[in-house]
């Protein structure tokens, strides 16, 4: 079996495909299937109960399936490599301990790089479902009993170790407990829990002010546009933190008329470019003429790489970026204006590189040895970081981190936060976040501490009590 090569957890002994499969009904469809090679098998063989998981499932998205795919993959390939030293079916929670152990701190002979919390727990989660949808679909009596044939053993005695705790053979309120305590994986391997992990705070609304008046003007005097507005995007706009670094030059435009702003993010690599005479040229086709890719395209550089979420888009690929505070709407088409004055400068040391010109709208203006190439996520972070820097030494309290709020993601918390604040309705809020869902939202919405005093003197007011002692 031949793989390409990865930078995260190497395959060995599987390999998932997608492919068009025609089912018992005679409908064709396209499913992830997942092909293992056991020991002594001169070739692989189909993963057959994970395909049969996955057609009970047909609703699930193939993005579903590939997850769950890798998920069993990874955990086949420990079974075959380690966990095979478990002879005893009592130990094979063991197994599964030492499986998130390997994914967290990396392995060697695995080929495994070090995962995340997030992503062990996912896979952890995505073998237990499968282990369970298994056993209710084939039972114990099939399960094999060779040592040499792992495919289902393991995931149905993971399964097995899920359903029963140590307080099992208690009849009291206890036993329930133990049963709810065995749907999770708690109990077999309890993770850590990061600090501040249950409340995200908000980039503190008292700093706002001043970083945009002080934060941005650098020692020579000079202003930093770009980062200014940037950050004005993400705490008036509620952009997520990549999504600024997909906005092209003609995805700006001022109303004569009324000198109103109008900001349009498109898909980066499926919308129309709109550049005459390519008007109808979609954006990724336009960007490879110009030896690029679309920023979110997996096979760019980090430094050149952007996220994209999956957001709510319309007809056209496009979502409409809304300045929340009027003020900073006017001033937004001042430094608009003289940025692409600066940005036209910088783009003709670009073309005179590269020999080509780029419609990215944020670039480099400080890097003489790159000037007018696309702006980094990772270069504004340190510009941000700068200005607020520049407010500490001003005295202000402000110390960077996500735990004072004072980064990015929180500055989307704030806008979310202070929508709900000023009673925009639910809808309106989804369509200023470019929610696909409007649960979605609930996540971003913050306490804030007026908040919390308002609620502390309701109840003040609402229960009186006299804690003063009477003289005998």
């Amino acid at each position: 079996m031949k793989f390409r090569e990865r930078n995260y957890a190497y395959p060995l002994h599987h390999v998932t495909v997608k492919q068009r499969v025609k089912l018992k009904s005679g409908k064709l469809d396209h499913f992830i299937v997942l092909y293992v090679k056991p020991k002594n098998s001169t070739s692989p063989i189909i993963f057959k109960e994970l395909f049969n998981f996955f057609s009970h499932r047909n609703s699930k998205s193939l993005s579903w399936q590939r997850h769950v795919a890798r998920a069993i993959g990874l955990f086949f390939d420990y079974c075959i490599e380690k966990a095979c030293v478990y002879k005893n079916d009592n130990n094979v929670a063991d197994a599964i301990r030492g499986f998130v152990e390997c994914s967290l701190s990396g392995d060697s002979q695995l080929g495994w790089a070090p995962s995340s919390v997030g992503v062990v727990k996912r896979n952890l989660a995505y073998i237990m479902d499968f282990s369970k949808g298994t056993s209710e679909q084939i039972g114990a009596s099939l399960l094999p009993v060779d040592d040499g044939d792992i495919r289902l053993r393991y995931f149905y005695r993971a399964y097995e170790v899920k359903q029963n705790s140590l307080l099992s053979h208690v009849t009291d309120v206890k036993s329930v407990a133990a049963r709810l305590r065995a749907t999770s994986s708690e109990h077999i391997y309890q993770f850590s829990r990061p600090p501040n992990i249950r409340n995200l705070k908000l980039f503190p609304e008292d700093l706002i002010e001043p970083l945009f008046k002080y934060g941005f003007t650098k020692s020579d005097g000079s202003e930093d546009l770009g980062t200014k507005m940037l950050t004005a995007l993400l705490l008036f706009g509620g952009m997520r933190e990549s999504e600024p670094f997909h906005l092209w030059f003609n995805d700006f435009s001022i109303y004569p008329s009324t000198g109103k702003l109008a900001i349009f993010l498109h898909h980066p690599s499926e919308a129309s470019c709109n550049i005459p005479p390519y008007k109808n040229m979609l954006r990724k086709e336009y960007l490879m003429e110009r030896h690029l890719k679309p920023r979110n395209d997996k096979a760019t550089s980090k430094s050149y790489h952007a996220g994209w979420k999956d957001l709510a888009v319309d007809n056209f690929h496009r979502t409409e970026i809304a300045l929340i505070h009027e003020v900073v709407e006017q001033h937004f088409v001042l430094w608009w204006s003289r940025y692409m004055e600066l940005r036209q400068n910088c783009m003709k040391s670009y073309v005179k590189k590269h020999g080509v010109e780029h419609p990215f709208f944020f670039v480099k203006t400080g890097d003489k040895n790159d000037l007018g190439a696309p702006l980094s996520i990772s270069a504004y972070i340190k510009a941000l970081k700068r200005a607020v820097a520049r407010l500490e030494k001003m005295g202000y309290m402000a110390e960077w981190g996500v735990s004072d709020g004072i980064a990015p993601h929180p500055m989307r918390h704030w806008f979310i936060t202070k929508l709900s604040e000023n009673d925009v309705s639910n809808k309106i809020i989804q369509e200023l976040a470019n929610h696909r869902n409007i649960l979605s939202q609930e996540i971003y919405k913050g306490t804030t501490a007026k908040e919390i005093d308002l609620a502390l003197r309701k109840i003040s007011n609402s229960y009186a009590i006299n804690l003063e002692r009477e003289s005998c």
